[in-house]
């Protein structure tokens, strides 16, 4: 059997935060910095707690949803891509859950609450900016992402296959991996 759990009590003492603070972290809610949340799972994890069942990053494999961020002022080039990106979708049995946001505004705060909840597969920013918060959730729970700026040339295809394996195919050290030119609609 395991060593007993202490009170959240005690690991919030320990780690310098809110029982607040504990219990998302514990729940893997998106609204803590990225520093804390390290600092609280280390101490979650000396106490005896179970840190990775059940939480939002967990639910990737078991998710039918690929996330599309989307600047609402975009080109005809986002359309073709959304269209590119519902066709390839289609056959391994995904859904696109498309969001707009006000082009040159990060992404807000309930687009990330919503994903946590539901959970992804992954995210596609089309033309988007993501915050640092954000940024740093994605890559704490090994959600793919991939960022497309306007007028990109990557084939929609590729850019599936990057949120579906979980693995870019170029080494990049972000959260986010930036892929450049213009996106062919379909291959």
């Amino acid at each position: 059997m395991s060593a007993p759990r202490r009170k959240l009590a005690v690991v919030a003492r320990e780690a310098g935060v809110s029982i607040s603070t504990v219990s998302k972290v514990l729940r893997a809610y998106p609204d803590v910095a990225p520093a804390t949340r390290t600092r609280v799972r280390e101490v979650l994890r000396r106490a005896g707690y179970p840190l990775d069942s059940d939480a939002a990053g967990n639910r990737r494999e078991e998710s039918e949803l690929v996330d599309v961020v989307v600047a609402s002022r975009s080109s005809g080039w986002t359309g073709d891509v959304l269209a590119g990106l519902a066709d390839a979708t289609r056959e391994p049995g995904l859904a696109l859950v498309v969001t707009t946001v006000n082009g040159g505004e990060p992404v807000p705060r309930l687009w990330l609450e919503r994903l946590f909840v539901r959970g992804t597969r992954g995210v596609i920013g089309l033309n988007v900016e993501f915050t640092d918060t954000q940024v740093a959730y994605l890559a704490a729970y090994n959600i793919p992402s991939v960022l497309l700026p306007a007028d990109s040339s990557t084939p929609v295809s590729e850019v599936l296959t990057t949120i579906l394996d979980g693995t870019p195919p170029y080494p990049h050290s972000m959260a986010f991996m930036e892929m450049w030119g213009s996106v062919a609609a379909a291959d």
